[in-house]
């Protein structure tokens, strides 16, 4: 039965390929909660017609998805069948949403939807009913919607236009009764009552209640993309009644915060800007609190002409302060502060408010052992690599406060003027070094050596580091280069995919700016080796054979289960 819903769903993420959608706005907003976590939607016509110009319809995609085992005719007439023969309407927008759930009465859970178009309700309900582990399952009527129950964490409803798959999942969290000194694991709840009441509210609901009446939200569609991703802050408000102590103001500052995003396959790129909403009090404390942009100085002389990923943020620490007074809890933490040593302020104004960490020479070499007979044996693989992380100082005397009460803590050691790791940094391997200027971890005493000498220069492309200027936080990640030192003796089923994507992929480059008054804008972008090709049509390529290679592996474990257990045994293994 999961298997029939799985197979659902990915019939509707193909749907991408499918036919055209309308433009502004969409309609199936009102399904769509305002308390989600995310959401994507996608607009097949436009990635349709980048694969067509290419010479890539649905029959050839089908063709190389499923093109290695006899068994795959079969599984590809099923989609063929879905598509023609289920009444859904490929021509419909395609929404992927998330709901986080929470609250001190009811058990957390994450509910993922997916939500498509219906043609004809009646001949989709008549082909559920010719599946397997469907056609024996009841179809339920509510008053505007129809569903049916695929298992206590699965379901699917619609009415005469939508379609909604939903998958409510809310784990069992053991917890340690203090009483009985034990752990208990509690009982496992009525899932199943809990999702048909969160799928009915999204039939049911206000427009009011829904993504319908987000304006940021709406807006997002007026610029032509590929795709569009909507995030808010909404969510965490279900956190927050959950908890026992109640801050001041704290919801007022979680309240419809809002990021909107469009994501683009433009030739030899994928592009994707974001633009953030913050409301009244978030935009009064980022408008007070303005920050710098990052500091390039600080990853100038990294000692490595090999580097894998770079993150820097900068900003402005009052910042923090502003926001203890805005939640009115400045006097509340001040009093704890001081039982320490030192003051919030002490805590924001230690450090300048430039970060900058820097990891490189990233692989997974054999690490070997010598046995009695001198021959040797692999024991195994661990990542290794470089890393500096900086930090300057900004107000020594309260830095000075804070690293004497971690030197108390044993966390580090002061020599002089200066703080070294103590014994739990030792025992993670890392070389620490503090003093009046700079708050210094590197992955050895070599890397930090090197880095503070200034005598090399990081090699970084000039295209990434003119895209840092003027950011306030920053992020590069060399896709290939890290991908190729992992690769390096790698066996597995999933090496033809490594390969692939390895040569596939350039970088990644992301970046935001500081608050201009009203909003704060990004961008991110994923460079692709193939320049001239448009990224959608190179992407169609890496995701068949990284497909290919899923249902392989899953074919070949399966096989193996057959010959090392009796008949019947896996599927019990793998239910429990």
């Amino acid at each position: 039965m999961q298997n029939q819903f799985r197979f659902l769903l990915s019939a509707f993420v193909i749907a991408i390929l499918f036919s055209a959608c309308n433009n502004g706005a969409p309609k199936e907003a009102r399904f769509i909660p305002k308390d989600i976590s995310a959401v994507l939607a996608m607009d097949p016509k436009i990635m349709q017609d980048k694969l067509e110009k290419a010479g890539i319809g649905m029959d050839t995609l089908l063709n190389q998805l499923f093109k290695r085992h006899a068994v795959d005719t079969i599984e590809k007439m099923k989609l063929y069948t879905l598509r023609d023969s289920a009444g859904i309407d490929w021509n419909a927008k395609i929404f992927l949403f998330a709901v986080q759930k929470k609250g001190s009465q009811n058990p957390d859970a994450t509910v993922i939807n997916l939500m498509g178009g219906l043609k004809d309700a009646a001949k989709f309900e008549a082909y559920i009913k010719t599946q397997n582990g469907f056609g024996d399952k009841k179809i339920q009527k509510e008053k505007n919607y129809s569903y049916l129950i695929i298992n206590p964490e699965a379901m699917i409803a619609w009415n005469e236009t939508n379609l909604i798959g939903t998958k409510y999942h809310s784990p069992i969290k053991p917890y340690y009764d203090s009483v009985a000194m034990k752990f208990v694991v509690p009982e496992k709840t009525n899932t199943e009552a809990a999702m048909k009441i969160e799928v009915n509210r999204y039939f049911s609901q206000k427009e009011s209640e829904s993504l319908a009446s987000v304006d940021a939200f709406g807006n997002m569609f007026k610029s032509k993309s590929d795709a569009y991703a909507f995030s808010s802050t909404n969510s965490y408000l279900s956190v927050l009644n959950a908890m026992p102590l109640q801050l001041p103001k704290l919801e007022e500052l979680l309240k419809d915060n809002y990021m909107a995003s469009t994501l683009s396959f433009d030739e030899g790129r994928i592009v994707a800007t974001t633009t953030t909403y913050t409301n009244p009090l978030v935009s009064s404390i980022l408008k007070k609190y303005a920050g710098p942009t990052v500091n390039l100085s600080l990853i100038e002389n990294y000692p490595s002409d090999n580097i894998n990923m770079i993150l820097m943020a900068s900003f402005n620490p009052e910042m923090f302060g502003g926001i203890l007074k805005q939640l009115e809890v400045e006097g509340l933490v001040n009093n704890f502060m001081e039982k320490m040593g030192f003051s919030s302020q002490d805590l924001y104004k230690s450090l300048k408010g430039d970060i900058a960490v820097v990891v490189s020479d990233l692989s997974t070499p054999s690490k070997e052992i010598k046995v009695k007979d001198d021959s040797t044996l692999s024991f195994g693989r661990r990542p290794v690599g470089k890393m500096i992380l900086t930090a300057p100082v900004g107000d020594s005397v309260s830095f000075h406060k804070i690293m004497n009460k971690a030197v108390d803590m044993g966390y580090f050691v002061k020599q002089g003027s200066e703080f070294k790791a103590g014994k739990l940094m030792n025992f993670l391997g890392m070389y620490v070094h503090a003093d009046d200027k700079n708050f210094i971890i590197a992955s050895d005493s070599i890397t930090y050596t090197q880095y503070i000498a200034h005598k090399t220069k990081s090699v970084v492309s000039n295209e990434a580091l003119n895209m840092f200027k003027g950011k306030s936080t920053v992020f590069y990640f060399d896709i290939a280069n890290t991908i190729k030192g992992f690769m390096k003796d790698s066996e597995g089923d999933y090496k033809n995919s490594m390969s692939s994507a390895k040569n596939t992929f350039k970088d990644l480059i992301a970046s935001s700016e500081n608050f201009d008054g009203t909003t704060i804008k990004g961008k991110l972008e994923i460079r692709l080796n193939n320049e001239k090709q448009n990224s959608l049509v190179t992407l169609t390529s890496l995701f068949t054979d990284i497909a290919v290679d899923m249902r392989m592996a899953a074919r070949k474990q399966n096989q193996e289960e057959t010959r090392i257990f009796p008949s019947g045994v896996p599927a019990i293994i793998r239910t429990n």
